[in-house]
């Protein structure tokens, strides 16, 4: 009988991981391929107006107003998500905010400039102005886009340890963490897939093995390393062609990492109400995202335990606050930055 049992299990494992291969695979190639396809279906139509400054005024002056809902919108879909417990809301306003980001890493490495159309969502940025040329408006959609710049201090650091201690050269550090990171991001999200896979098979409820021993979303974790790898391309490989501009990316990215690290929560407070104490041993003892040593995530919610009086966030009100405070004290800090 165990001798059954154990070739079940390397049947469903290679199920699994089978099936994990060929998500993974595709997920890689809709990425590649499809931003190509896009890009051909919108070069001829739209301009790409971070080069041409003329066409790029006139451009922006029809483009506002539809720019104003597509942003109202995305975070109408984030908001009204949370709040009513719509998670696939939320999770869809998520990746729509980050699109703008994607088109720009697409427009800048693979030089696809007419996918540079989905930055539509960030275009109200770039009326915050105070005056009228073109340059100003520039200065002013940066100095608002990089109020997320906090976001860098994490690899600032590490870049100042190899460059100035170890003295490595910057642009040899820069592409080696950026494709460490993207390489590390698809292996969780290979590994964790594999894992969700058999888990289902297997009918079981909580997954408290694998690679979701040492975090409780792994898949999330794969995205946000995978974007911050993006982060680390725009801000330190890409060199914008002379009279270019493209809008950085830190504080969508900040937003969207927030509204998912959200949509977790929300998840996990369903996981408690549908499998109680069991699922709150699997939390206590398992990181939530990065798997840090415990004093750092016991200090990041001790202002929340103070006024509180409760180990985790679980209603929205408490959600709300955890996330305004840091997110308030990460872009007062990039102010400084």
């Amino acid at each position: 009988m165990g001798a059954v049992v154990r070739s079940g299990n390397k049947k469903l494992v290679a199920i699994a991981f089978a099936l994990s291969i060929i998500f993974t695979i595709t997920l890689l190639y809709t990425t590649l391929e499809l931003p190509n396809m896009l890009n051909t279906l919108l070069v001829e139509s739209f301009p790409d107006y971070g080069l041409k400054q003329e066409e790029a005024e006139q451009f922006l002056s029809k483009i506002r107003p539809i720019s104003y809902i597509c942003f109202i919108t995305t975070i109408a879909l984030i908001i009204f998500g949370i709040v009513l417990r719509r998670h696939k809301l939320a999770k869809l306003g998520s990746l729509v905010l980050y699109l703008p980001t994607f088109s720009y890493f697409a427009s800048t490495m693979f030089f696809l400039t007419g996918i540079g159309i989905l930055r539509i969502i960030w275009l109200p940025m770039i009326e915050l102005a105070p005056g009228d040329s073109w340059s100003q408006k520039i200065y002013a959609a940066a100095t608002f886009l990089e109020l997320g710049d906090s976001v860098y201090i994490p690899y600032d650091m590490l870049r100042f340890l190899f460059t100035s201690l170890i003295r490595l050269r910057s642009e040899l550090v820069d592409s080696s963490f950026f494709n460490i990171i993207v390489y590390l991001s698809a292996l969780i999200f290979f590994v964790s897939c594999t894992t969700w896979f058999y888990a289902k098979f297997k009918g079981i409820k909580i997954i408290d093995f694998s690679i979701y021993k040492y975090v409780r979303h792994p898949q999330y974790l794969s995205f946000i390393l995978w974007s911050y790898a993006l982060l680390i391309f725009d801000k330190y490989l890409f060199r914008p062609p002379k009279g270019g501009y493209f809008a950085p990316p830190p504080l969508v990215w900040l937003i969207a990492v927030f509204s998912i690290l959200v949509v977790a929560l929300h998840e996990e407070s369903v996981m408690i109400k549908t499998f109680g104490q069991k699922y709150e041993e699997y939390r206590r003892k398992t990181p939530f995202i990065i798997p840090l040593p415990k004093m750092i995530p016991t200090a990041i919610l001790l202002p929340f335990r103070k006024i509180f009086n409760k180990e985790h966030p679980e209603r929205n009100f408490e959600i709300a606050f955890i996330f305004g405070l840091y997110g308030v004290i990460l872009i007062i800090i990039s102010i400084f930055y």
